[in-house]
């Protein structure tokens, strides 16, 4: 299968505007060179890129697949045209971000109307989700992962570290033990995010001895977001712990109580970027990573909460 670059921006407008006519208005090109192209690249790609009709012109299953790798790869060569020729200071483009629910929501979405005023030529396509995404083949230029990807061949960068801490709504906190108990504390623990719902949670004691929370998993809620452990916290459904990142509104306002603040769970909440190597990330992914690095690192310290 062989096809020329240079027919993709006349498939890309007639894609974009639904018609030849449009698209050959757009480009300053004749009809007839640019309904030749389309016609050329369906030959050699051996496909149907488009539906046909009276009116319009509308992408087929194949070219909508076509497009998308169209689309990236005239991004690409605009990025590396605008950079070479010294044009650092206006990123533009088509950018696809990857992100975890709970940090999307609580860190991301409050800035994103910020970072739209100051690069509006970059077109943000933002998925929402759990787990690794896979960059290559989702067409993902960067994303935010919890934790770390071990074995990747893809750059990775510590973006947020916090810790677990104890919490409680204030009613439930009234009824419980003022110290910490070993023994004890996992029965009042009833919901739990689903990666930290192992069979025990290594804790550092006040007296600095490591001690295991037993957990009752036949009564416990699990579930793969910090922030309805969190809600259902607030809401009096016991003791839990969860990511002190998406607590710190509730410990200001008073909706959350941190229970036990000198016995540390062991095990942190981390969150990471994963791109591709620096050499080949355009401007748009290193602004949107500056951008990410700024909303966490203005973020309120473990220490300034205490």
């Amino acid at each position: 299968m062989k096809w020329n670059i240079n027919d993709l921006p006349a498939f890309v407008a007639v894609a974009d505007l639904g018609g030849i006519s449009a698209a050959a208005r757009h480009l300053g090109t004749p009809k007839s060179s640019v309904s030749r192209v389309i016609t050329r690249l369906e030959d050699d790609v051996g496909l149907q890129l488009f539906l046909r009709d009276t009116r319009a012109l509308r992408l087929t299953a194949d070219g909508t697949q076509f497009y998308r790798h169209a689309r990236r790869i005239l991004d690409q060569v605009e990025s590396a045209t605008a950079e070479l020729a010294g044009l650092r200071e206006t990123p533009r483009g088509e950018l696809t971000v990857a992100l975890p629910m709970a940090f999307s929501r609580e860190i991301v979405a409050p800035h994103l109307a910020s970072f739209r005023a100051l690069y509006p030529d970059i077109r943000l396509d933002i998925h929402i989700g759990s787990g690794q995404p896979d960059l290559l083949r989702d067409q993902i230029d960067l994303a935010v992962i919890v934790g770390a990807a071990p074995d990747s061949d893809l750059m990775q960068q510590r973006l947020i570290d916090t810790p677990l801490v104890w919490i409680a709504s204030p009613v439930i906190a009234a009824g419980l033990p003022t110290s910490f108990e070993a023994g004890g504390t996992g029965e009042m623990i009833t919901v739990a995010e689903t990666r930290y719902a192992g069979d025990v949670i290594e804790v550092i004691t006040p007296s600095g001895e490591l001690a295991n929370v037993g957990l009752d998993l036949s009564r416990l809620v699990q579930v793969n977001d910090p922030l309805i452990v969190r809600d259902m916290v607030a809401s009096g459904c016991g003791l839990s712990f969860a990511p002190r990142l998406y607590c710190e509104a509730g410990l200001a306002d008073g909706t959350l109580v941190q229970m036990y603040p000198d016995c540390m769970i062991k095990r942190e909440s981390s969150l990471s970027l994963l791109f591709p190597s620096h050499r080949l990330l355009p401007l748009k992914a290193r602004v949107f990573i500056d951008f990410l690095k700024d909303i966490c690192g203005h973020r309120p310290s473990d220490r300034d909460m205490s």
